[in-house]
């Protein structure tokens, strides 16, 4: 009798149990999720018709007899509660229907998208090719105008030339205020010499330093006869600069067959497979012109010097004017150099700073990994703890399909993080060591370069002060 009255009971828990979890619950979830009408009315019949089943196989148990019962029904019963419930499976339906319209809409809104960027494209295309090809035309004219100013010039240098040989013996040549000159930058390339290590280099200083000191010989030589050897270089220079024109007239012409070519290349024409994408000039319109411009002018400068030797016998200033203009080049190339030294100071000053700064965090981030590695070895203790603990229940207790799948997954997962973690921080321990080499590294540069800035800065400009030149 107290059997029957119990398995009673159950039912009657049973079925008042089934509505709280299956009836509003799982239509309302249903609802909530945006799903289609026919998907709610089958979930609402799916969780009616399993309430409706519930109930009747409780009323069925309510008038069995309890000795034709068998006593394996508990087992049965509790291994049905451990199984998923229906709001588990409407619950995981609802996510799927969810991720598929969200999939679908992505899907859509890509295409479309993509329709839009191929149009787009196809009109900045044509657009892009318009403005290239009427830019091409301007250049390609600009190029003939100056290759036909370039041609002028050429003819003109050259009866320049002839000119300034036939008042060769006309000429004497003066120079004056070398010897202080010539002390002053030998000793500027002395104290250079008191670089150390790296920045003991041949740079751009050493060498208009050593040019300088060679304009400075050549003219205290040519005292006596420095007219004569003005006329010679004038004539040197004049052919240089002719040379130079004439590199300028041919690239000129070359430059036009490509612009023709490229100016009436069309769409329709077979593609080029050995054409790469990439530019490998490294000057700009305004810097061509420029440079353009430059040897235009510098070549009329030449000829009315010529023009100036010719027609005068007492300009005894050309040498002076060279030697003035090397000492400024002297001196743009100091401050350059200079200026090149204090930037790589300062990078290097920074990049100590950030050193310094991630020695300090790597430390901090040391000390977080070996105290988040001990903290994680509580964890390991408490799952091995549990383990141990289910292992003592008794044989038809010990149920581990589920508890002991679980706390295996947590230990193997617990492991394999603590694995990476200690992996970590050795990298972490690794990457400090190379920090503190690269800090001794940087602080043995500093030390570099800020002597060779106390030379350059105090010990040359310093030399250069006591002489001062003007042109």
């Amino acid at each position: 009798m107290y059997i029957h009255q119990s398995r009673n009971n159950e039912c009657n828990q049973s079925d008042s149990s089934i509505p709280l979890f299956y009836n509003q619950n799982s239509i309302n979830l249903c609802q909530s999720n945006n799903l289609p009408s026919y998907l709610v009315n089958s979930n609402q019949s799916t969780i009616v018709n399993f309430a409706t089943d519930s109930s009747n196989r409780c009323n069925i148990l309510k008038n069995l007899d309890p000795i034709n019962i068998p006593p394996l029904f508990t087992s049965a019963k509790a291994s049905l509660y451990t199984r998923y419930t229906p709001k588990d499976w409407s619950n995981f339906e609802c996510n799927q229907f969810t991720n598929a319209n969200e999939i679908l809409n992505d899907s859509q809104k890509l295409t479309k998208e993509s329709d839009l960027l191929a149009c787009e494209i196809d009109k900045q295309v044509c657009a892009n090719q318009w403005k290239s090809t009427n830019e091409i035309l301007i250049i390609k004219q600009e190029i003939s105008f100056w290759k036909n100013e370039i041609e002028k010039l050429r003819q003109k240098l050259n009866d320049t030339i002839n000119e300034l040989d036939v008042k060769r013996q006309q000429i004497e040549y003066f120079l004056n205020r070398t010897a202080s000159r010539l002390k002053i930058v030998q000793e500027n390339l002395y104290e250079r010499e008191k670089r150390q290590t790296i920045d003991l280099i041949h740079d751009n200083v050493d060498r208009e330093l050593i040019k300088l000191i060679d304009i400075l010989i050549d003219a205290k030589n040519s005292i006596d006869n420095g007219m004569i050897e003005r006329i010679n270089k004038q004539i040197h220079l004049n052919r240089e600069r002719l040379c130079q024109l004439e590199i300028e007239a041919n690239n000129k012409s070359y430059a036009l067959i490509l612009e023709n070519a490229t100016l009436y290349l069309t769409n329709t024409l077979p593609c080029f497979s050995n054409c790469k994408n990439s530019f490998s000039g490294g000057i700009t319109y305004l810097n061509w012109l420029k440079h353009t411009k430059t040897v235009v002018e510098q070549t009329y400068c030449e000829i009315q010097t010529s023009n100036e030797l010719i027609h005068s016998v007492k300009n005894f200033f050309h040498i002076e004017q060279n030697i003035f203009d090397q000492w400024q080049t002297v001196g743009i190339v100091l401050e350059q150099r200079i200026h090149e030294i204090q930037c790589v100071r300062n990078r290097l000053q920074d990049q100590f700073n950030e050193i310094n700064e991630k020695i300090l965090n790597t430390e901090k981030m040391i000390e977080f990994l070996k105290k988040t590695i001990q903290d994680k070895e509580v964890f390991i203790n408490i799952i091995q703890c549990r383990i141990s603990f289910l292992s003592m229940k008794p044989v038809l207790e010990n149920i581990n399909d589920r508890e002991y799948s679980k706390l295996s997954e947590e230990f193997n997962n617990l492991n394999y993080s603590i694995d990476n973690l200690q992996k970590k921080l050795f990298e972490e321990e690794y990457i400090l060591q190379h920090l503190f080499r690269l800090k001794a590294t940087i602080e043995e540069d500093l030390a570099i370069k800020n002597n060779s800035l106390f030379i350059d800065e105090q010990k040359v400009i310093g030399l250069r002060r006591t002489f001062p030149f003007t042109s």
